[in-house]
Protein backbone atom coordinates (compact mmCIF):
# COMPACT_ATOMS: atom_id res chain seq x y z
CA UNK A 1 0.00 0.00 0.00
CA UNK A 2 1.31 3.16 -1.07
CA UNK A 3 1.73 6.03 1.78
CA UNK A 4 3.56 8.35 0.56
CA UNK A 5 2.48 11.77 1.10
CA UNK A 6 -0.70 12.80 -1.10
CA UNK A 7 -1.72 9.12 -1.61
CA UNK A 8 -5.48 7.70 -0.28
CA UNK A 9 -3.48 5.09 2.15
CA UNK A 10 -1.40 8.39 3.35
CA UNK A 11 -4.70 10.72 3.92
CA UNK A 12 -6.13 7.24 5.80
CA UNK A 13 -3.38 7.33 8.30
CA UNK A 14 -4.82 7.87 11.75
CA UNK A 15 -3.56 10.37 14.73
CA UNK A 16 -1.78 13.46 15.04
CA UNK A 17 -1.48 13.51 10.77
CA UNK A 18 -4.80 12.30 9.43
CA UNK A 19 -6.90 13.45 7.59
CA UNK A 20 -4.32 15.27 5.56
CA UNK A 21 -2.35 17.45 8.25
CA UNK A 22 1.50 16.85 7.03
CA UNK A 23 4.54 16.23 9.34
CA UNK A 24 7.35 18.27 9.87
CA UNK A 25 9.22 16.81 6.77
CA UNK A 26 6.37 16.40 4.38
CA UNK A 27 5.69 20.60 4.92
CA UNK A 28 9.50 20.83 3.75
CA UNK A 29 8.69 18.36 0.86
CA UNK A 30 5.74 20.28 -0.39
CA UNK A 31 7.66 23.62 -0.36
CA UNK A 32 10.16 21.71 -2.16
CA UNK A 33 7.69 20.95 -4.61
CA UNK A 34 6.14 24.32 -5.28
CA UNK A 35 10.14 25.12 -5.68
CA UNK A 36 10.71 22.50 -8.48
CA UNK A 37 7.66 24.47 -10.52
CA UNK A 38 9.35 27.53 -9.77
CA UNK A 39 12.08 25.83 -10.91
CA UNK A 40 10.50 24.76 -14.19
CA UNK A 41 8.42 28.24 -15.12
CA UNK A 42 11.98 30.06 -15.15
CA UNK A 43 13.62 27.05 -17.42
CA UNK A 44 10.57 27.30 -19.76
CA UNK A 45 11.04 31.18 -19.91
CA UNK A 46 14.82 30.67 -20.80
CA UNK A 47 13.73 28.11 -23.79
CA UNK A 48 10.98 30.16 -25.01
CA UNK A 49 13.41 33.45 -25.14
CA UNK A 50 15.70 31.34 -27.07
CA UNK A 51 13.03 30.19 -29.58
CA UNK A 52 13.93 26.39 -27.83
CA UNK A 53 10.86 26.10 -26.61
CA UNK A 54 7.99 24.85 -29.46
CA UNK A 55 4.27 25.00 -28.01
CA UNK A 56 1.75 22.41 -28.22
CA UNK A 57 -1.28 22.62 -30.37
CA UNK A 58 -3.82 20.20 -31.05
CA UNK A 59 -7.47 19.61 -32.03
CA UNK A 60 -9.42 19.77 -28.61
CA UNK A 61 -11.81 16.77 -29.80
CA UNK A 62 -8.25 15.06 -30.47
CA UNK A 63 -7.50 15.25 -26.92
CA UNK A 64 -10.97 12.99 -25.87
CA UNK A 65 -10.19 9.68 -25.49
CA UNK A 66 -12.48 7.12 -26.83
CA UNK A 67 -15.70 7.34 -24.75
CA UNK A 68 -16.13 4.90 -21.85
CA UNK A 69 -18.15 3.90 -19.26
CA UNK A 70 -15.88 5.24 -16.70
CA UNK A 71 -15.75 8.87 -18.68
CA UNK A 72 -19.86 8.91 -18.43
CA UNK A 73 -19.87 8.03 -15.25
CA UNK A 74 -17.73 10.70 -13.92
CA UNK A 75 -18.80 13.31 -15.92
CA UNK A 76 -21.96 12.85 -14.75
CA UNK A 77 -21.60 12.77 -11.01
CA UNK A 78 -19.41 15.92 -12.01
CA UNK A 79 -22.24 17.88 -13.63
CA UNK A 80 -24.41 16.70 -10.79
CA UNK A 81 -22.58 17.50 -7.72
CA UNK A 82 -20.56 20.34 -9.17
CA UNK A 83 -21.05 24.08 -9.97
CA UNK A 84 -20.74 25.38 -13.68
CA UNK A 85 -17.59 27.28 -12.76
CA UNK A 86 -15.63 24.19 -10.79
CA UNK A 87 -17.11 21.96 -13.81
CA UNK A 88 -15.56 24.36 -16.54
CA UNK A 89 -12.07 24.19 -14.06
CA UNK A 90 -11.83 20.61 -14.17
CA UNK A 91 -12.60 20.59 -17.83
CA UNK A 92 -9.67 22.44 -18.43
CA UNK A 93 -7.42 21.19 -15.86
CA UNK A 94 -8.03 18.10 -18.46
CA UNK A 95 -7.04 19.47 -21.62
CA UNK A 96 -4.29 21.48 -20.17
CA UNK A 97 -3.13 18.13 -19.02
CA UNK A 98 -3.31 16.45 -21.74
CA UNK A 99 -1.59 18.97 -23.96
CA UNK A 100 1.19 19.14 -21.37
CA UNK A 101 1.30 15.58 -21.67
CA UNK A 102 1.60 15.80 -25.42
CA UNK A 103 4.31 18.26 -25.33
CA UNK A 104 6.34 16.28 -23.03
CA UNK A 105 5.74 12.88 -24.92
CA UNK A 106 3.89 11.14 -21.88
CA UNK A 107 2.14 8.03 -22.38
CA UNK A 108 -0.75 7.97 -20.35
CA UNK A 109 -4.21 6.40 -19.65
CA UNK A 110 -6.42 8.86 -21.57
CA UNK A 111 -9.95 7.63 -19.67
CA UNK A 112 -8.32 7.67 -16.39
CA UNK A 113 -7.04 11.23 -17.15
CA UNK A 114 -9.77 12.41 -18.01
CA UNK A 115 -12.14 11.14 -14.95
CA UNK A 116 -9.44 11.80 -12.71
CA UNK A 117 -9.42 15.81 -14.14
CA UNK A 118 -13.40 15.77 -14.05
CA UNK A 119 -13.28 14.68 -10.80
CA UNK A 120 -10.24 16.17 -8.83
CA UNK A 121 -12.36 18.65 -7.13
CA UNK A 122 -15.08 16.59 -5.90
CA UNK A 123 -13.81 17.63 -2.13
CA UNK A 124 -15.37 20.93 -2.86
CA UNK A 125 -19.03 20.13 -4.75
CA UNK A 126 -21.29 22.15 -3.32
CA UNK A 127 -23.19 18.86 -1.98
CA UNK A 128 -20.48 17.76 0.11
CA UNK A 129 -20.83 15.87 3.33
CA UNK A 130 -17.01 16.64 4.36
CA UNK A 131 -15.99 19.83 4.59
CA UNK A 132 -12.33 21.18 4.15
CA UNK A 133 -11.81 22.84 7.43
CA UNK A 134 -12.84 19.18 9.22
CA UNK A 135 -10.12 17.07 6.03
CA UNK A 136 -8.06 18.08 3.33
CA UNK A 137 -10.35 18.12 0.40
CA UNK A 138 -8.28 16.47 -1.77
CA UNK A 139 -8.37 13.61 0.55
CA UNK A 140 -12.13 13.76 1.39
CA UNK A 141 -12.83 14.01 -2.56
CA UNK A 142 -10.84 11.09 -3.74
CA UNK A 143 -12.33 9.10 -1.10
CA UNK A 144 -15.74 9.98 -2.41
CA UNK A 145 -14.89 9.56 -5.96
CA UNK A 146 -13.36 6.12 -5.72
CA UNK A 147 -16.63 5.11 -4.03
CA UNK A 148 -19.07 6.26 -6.38
CA UNK A 149 -16.91 4.71 -9.39
CA UNK A 150 -16.99 1.59 -7.13
CA UNK A 151 -20.24 1.64 -6.86
CA UNK A 152 -21.11 1.78 -10.56
CA UNK A 153 -19.05 -1.12 -11.31
CA UNK A 154 -16.11 0.18 -12.35
CA UNK A 155 -12.95 -2.28 -11.16
CA UNK A 156 -11.31 -1.26 -7.57
CA UNK A 157 -7.66 -0.96 -9.24
CA UNK A 158 -8.97 1.57 -11.64
CA UNK A 159 -11.10 3.28 -9.75
CA UNK A 160 -8.35 3.61 -6.93
CA UNK A 161 -5.70 5.00 -9.53
CA UNK A 162 -8.46 7.72 -10.39
CA UNK A 163 -8.77 8.19 -6.51
CA UNK A 164 -5.01 8.31 -6.08
CA UNK A 165 -4.78 10.83 -8.77
CA UNK A 166 -7.23 13.51 -7.05
CA UNK A 167 -5.56 12.74 -3.40
CA UNK A 168 -2.03 13.59 -5.12
CA UNK A 169 -2.60 16.50 -7.32
CA UNK A 170 -2.10 19.00 -4.36
CA UNK A 171 1.13 17.76 -3.95
CA UNK A 172 2.28 21.10 -6.09
CA UNK A 173 4.38 18.48 -7.84
CA UNK A 174 3.92 14.93 -9.02
CA UNK A 175 6.19 12.20 -10.05
CA UNK A 176 4.85 10.59 -13.19
CA UNK A 177 7.53 8.23 -12.13
CA UNK A 178 6.35 7.05 -8.67
CA UNK A 179 2.69 7.54 -9.25
CA UNK A 180 1.95 7.09 -12.88
CA UNK A 181 1.26 9.76 -16.13
CA UNK A 182 -2.15 10.15 -15.20
CA UNK A 183 -1.50 11.38 -11.29
CA UNK A 184 1.63 13.85 -12.77
CA UNK A 185 -0.67 15.09 -15.34
CA UNK A 186 -3.80 15.90 -13.25
CA UNK A 187 -1.40 18.02 -11.38
CA UNK A 188 0.03 20.01 -14.02
CA UNK A 189 -3.34 20.90 -15.67
CA UNK A 190 -4.66 22.24 -12.46
CA UNK A 191 -1.54 24.18 -11.47
CA UNK A 192 -1.03 25.52 -14.97
CA UNK A 193 -5.23 26.82 -14.74
CA UNK A 194 -4.58 28.21 -11.55
CA UNK A 195 -1.13 30.02 -12.00
CA UNK A 196 -0.20 29.52 -15.33
CA UNK A 197 2.47 27.17 -15.10
CA UNK A 198 3.09 25.35 -17.95
CA UNK A 199 1.64 27.50 -20.30
CA UNK A 200 4.17 28.52 -22.01
CA UNK A 201 4.16 25.16 -23.56
CA UNK A 202 1.03 25.43 -25.12
CA UNK A 203 0.16 27.74 -28.24
CA UNK A 204 -1.97 30.55 -27.53
CA UNK A 205 -4.23 29.59 -30.03
CA UNK A 206 -5.06 26.04 -28.20
CA UNK A 207 -5.32 28.34 -25.24
CA UNK A 208 -7.66 30.71 -26.50
CA UNK A 209 -10.11 27.41 -27.92
CA UNK A 210 -9.65 25.97 -24.43
CA UNK A 211 -10.89 29.13 -22.44
CA UNK A 212 -13.84 30.27 -25.09
CA UNK A 213 -15.25 26.64 -24.60
CA UNK A 214 -14.95 26.30 -21.15
CA UNK A 215 -15.07 29.83 -19.32
CA UNK A 216 -12.64 30.61 -16.58
CA UNK A 217 -15.03 33.72 -14.90
CA UNK A 218 -15.62 32.17 -11.84
CA UNK A 219 -12.94 29.94 -10.95
CA UNK A 220 -11.51 31.79 -8.00
CA UNK A 221 -14.97 31.82 -6.21
CA UNK A 222 -16.02 28.32 -7.32
CA UNK A 223 -11.97 26.75 -5.69
CA UNK A 224 -12.79 29.30 -2.68
CA UNK A 225 -9.86 31.40 -2.72
CA UNK A 226 -10.44 33.74 0.18
CA UNK A 227 -13.47 32.23 1.60
CA UNK A 228 -13.03 28.47 2.68
CA UNK A 229 -11.21 27.85 5.93
CA UNK A 230 -9.21 24.73 5.07
CA UNK A 231 -8.38 22.42 8.37
CA UNK A 232 -4.81 23.56 9.70
CA UNK A 233 -1.46 21.51 8.73
CA UNK A 234 -3.27 20.41 5.49
CA UNK A 235 -1.70 21.58 2.50
CA UNK A 236 -4.52 23.54 1.08
CA UNK A 237 -3.95 25.84 4.05
CA UNK A 238 -0.47 25.99 4.31
CA UNK A 239 -0.50 27.39 0.35
CA UNK A 240 -3.60 29.21 1.67
CA UNK A 241 -1.20 30.41 3.86
CA UNK A 242 1.99 31.15 2.00
CA UNK A 243 -1.05 33.64 -0.32
CA UNK A 244 -1.94 35.49 2.01
CA UNK A 245 -5.62 34.12 1.06
CA UNK A 246 -5.19 35.72 -1.95
CA UNK A 247 -6.09 34.19 -5.46
CA UNK A 248 -3.21 34.43 -7.54
CA UNK A 249 -2.25 36.41 -10.47
CA UNK A 250 -1.48 34.61 -13.33
CA UNK A 251 -1.13 34.98 -17.23
CA UNK A 252 -4.80 33.77 -17.64
CA UNK A 253 -6.84 36.54 -15.07
CA UNK A 254 -7.14 38.32 -18.67
CA UNK A 255 -9.98 35.58 -19.37
CA UNK A 256 -11.57 36.47 -15.75
CA UNK A 257 -11.16 34.58 -12.31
Amino acid sequence: MNKQMGTMAWGRRKGRYSLGRLAPGERVALLANMARLQLVEAGDLFRAKLGFLKPEEAFLEELLPKESPLMRDALSFARETHSEALLHHSWRTFLFGALLGHHKGLSYDGELLFAACILHDTGLAFDRSTHPEDCCFAISGAERACSHLIDKGHGVEKAQKVGDAISLHLNAYVSSRLHGAEAHLVSRGAVCDLFGTGLRRLSPRSVDKIMERHPRRGAMSALGFGQIQHLPGTRPALMTALSGGKAPKTRLDRFGF
